[in-house]
């Protein structure tokens, strides 16, 4: 994770001395994520819960349909009285008055998840390319899927469960694009500003239904998977999922499950297959946004009350998105990302970069604030698929109103107007307008893997209370922070580090002590730091240890060649250090 060229300080002396102040913050930010819901079961207790303003998609898209609002507005009531039979019924869901001829028989066990049926017994009827004998496999059923499964039955339903889920909030999200919207809009069109879902739909028998249900191949682990994929599909053994438009079929690996990965996938599928698409190939340009939407839905977060986030300043993606761009200036024009259609794009040998723009870019347009830019993504993504929803026609010129750097620095306000809406595993905030303040804001976060707080005006008490008890940190950089020798005592406990980064700061020898409970240290960058000779033994002991970082410290040349001779392996000092 760590980059090979650093870039001086801009407050760089001989001795490095930073004060920094707490800065009280009144402003507030623009909603940044899109709240959106999934089914609850029945028996479920309602509590507003939320900590933030939740801003469904029809709000945030100008002159959203009557349609759309009506169906959003169902949703809302749906949250609100789980139970409710006639929202059930219209959405097709059980409720109490189902018949018991509907009920599967014993030889076909049915589970309830959040009351989608899911209906699983052995499979005889997979495709003839799978050549799976029948019985081999489980087929299970949903309302929205046919799923043939190699994976143990919990496992196959917790797929399925998944999958009906991000159906539902993808339906909300790209309403206008669903092919079942103008059914939709057909049967509420009647609805009064004043009248109530229930007692509408009361009155009626009408119900949504769809063409036909979407295939997706489970494989019980990443062996099976390749087996059966590799010989017709070259590098797959670097991937957890696909979507094949060839077979109009998603594939997935059970164990373990990557629930990202099924949501990119299954955005892949839905906008082929669950829209009128007249795509017969993919657009020699703007393919860019084909990837961009599916890795955004990779942000999907659910809560227990019902709602569901899509994007947001913690969306995982953008934590990559800001150390790639924010820390190693690492820059792609939106023109550059247009040009390429979808051979051109697999093509590029810096592919995981052109993904992580794609997507950094498709968060921006639909998160940053401007309402142009997010039509600007619906009427692109309709024209791409071939869909004629009546959007009109996008610009030629997409509308962003500010450089993607912009975008992604944070800022105390945004912090405390949008509080995350997900379990950190991953945060970076490099080179962000923060201060101790807004970091209060965020919660206790004992789950985080990496951290990077780098060029952030922050003490040791800042980095203790956001996460207390550090044992599953295994990437922290801390550059050119107000940190020192006073957190060793909460580095002893990190003993899962891998790569840690205290360039530029007050830290020294106490803290290199305090590392030497992490057995796994293979990178160490403390340029800058207060570090002497006397941490040379205890660097040298590091036996992970690949590479270190020792220039503008207090570790003489007699030091180094000492550690050099300690570890002729280890490389030392590979920085290459310019000037801002």
């Amino acid at each position: 994770m760590m980059h090979s060229t650093r870039l001086l300080p801009l407050f760089f002396t001989a001795t490095v001395v930073v004060t920094f102040s707490t800065i009280a913050f009144a402003q507030t930010a623009s909603v940044d994520r899109t709240t959106c819901y999934f089914p609850l079961s029945v028996d479920s207790s309602q509590s507003d819960t939320l900590q933030r303003r939740p801003t469904t998609p029809d709000q945030l898209y100008p002159d959203a349909s009557l349609g759309w609002k009506h169906y959003l507005r169902l949703w809302k009531d749906l949250q609100k009285d789980p139970a409710n039979e006639s929202l059930r019924r219209y959405l097709g869901f059980a409720t109490s008055k189902t018949p018991a001829s509907k009920t599967p028989s014993s030889k076909t066990p049915t589970s309830k998840t959040n009351d989608q049926d899911v209906r699983i017994r052995r499979g005889r009827s997979a495709p003839a390319w799978l050549a799976w004998k029948p019985g081999s496999y489980r087929q299970v059923e949903t309302s929205h899927f046919t799923i043939y499964s190699r994976a143990d039955r919990q496992v196959s339903t917790n797929v399925a469960r998944s999958l009906e889920q991000c159906y539902w909030v993808w339906t909300q999200m790209f309403f206008p694009l669903w092919e079942a919207a103008p059914q939709v809009s057909g049967h509420l069109e009647r609805l009064k500003a004043d009248q109530s879902l229930d007692s509408f739909l009361q009155l009626s028998s009408k119900r949504i239904t769809i063409r036909r249900r979407l295939t997706v191949v489970l494989f019980s682990d990443a062996q099976q998977y390749v087996d059966a994929l590799g010989k017709d599909n070259p590098g797959i053994s670097q991937s957890t999922g696909f979507y094949s438009d060839n077979r109009r079929t998603t594939f997935l690996i059970g164990q373990p499950l990557d629930l990202p990965t099924l949501r990119h996938e299954l955005v892949h599928q839905l906008f082929r297959e669950a829209t009128r698409s007249g795509l017969d190939e993919q657009s020699e340009r703007d393919f860019w946004l084909v990837e961009g939407i599916a890795g955004y839905f990779e942000s999907f977060s659910g809560q227990a009350d019902g709602s569901v986030t899509l994007g947001g300043w913690d969306s995982p993606r953008l934590q990559f998105a800001r150390y790639r761009v924010l820390a190693n200036r690492d820059t792609m024009p939106i023109e550059e990302l247009r040009r390429d259609g979808r051979l051109s794009a697999q093509s590029r040998t810096d592919l995981p970069r052109w993904y992580a723009h794609a997507i950094a870019r498709t968060h921006q347009l639909l998160d940053g604030g401007n309402s142009e830019s997010r039509k600007w993504i619906y009427q692109k993504l309709a024209e791409l698929y071939k869909i004629d929803a009546g959007l009109g026609v996008p610009n030629n010129t997409i509308p962003i109103d500010k450089p993607l750097t912009n975008f992604l620095k944070v800022s105390d306000a945004d912090l405390k107007s949008n509080p995350p809406t997900r379990s950190l595993t991953k945060l970076c905030l490099t080179r962000c307008d923060l201060t101790s303040a807004g970091l209060a804001t965020l919660p206790v976060s004992d789950r985080l893997n990496w951290l990077d707080l780098s060029y952030v005006p922050i003490k040791n008490s800042d980095v203790a209370r956001l996460l207390p008890q550090p044992q599953s940190l295994q990437q922290l950089s801390l550059e050119a922070t107000g940190v020192d020798d006073e957190m060793s005592d909460w580095l002893r406990r990190a003993k899962a580090l891998r790569e840690v980064d205290l360039s530029w700061t007050q830290t020294g020898d106490q803290v290199i002590e305090s590392l030497s409970n992490a057995k796994s240290i293979s990178t160490l960058w403390m340029t800058g730091s207060k570090v002497s000779d006397a941490s040379v033994d205890a660097i040298s002991q590091m036996r992970n240890l690949n590479s270190v970082d020792l220039q503008r410290t207090d570790v003489s040349e007699s030091g180094l060649s000492r550690l050099q001779a300690a570890r002729n392996s280890l490389t030392v000092n590979p920085l290459q250090l310019i000037s801002q």
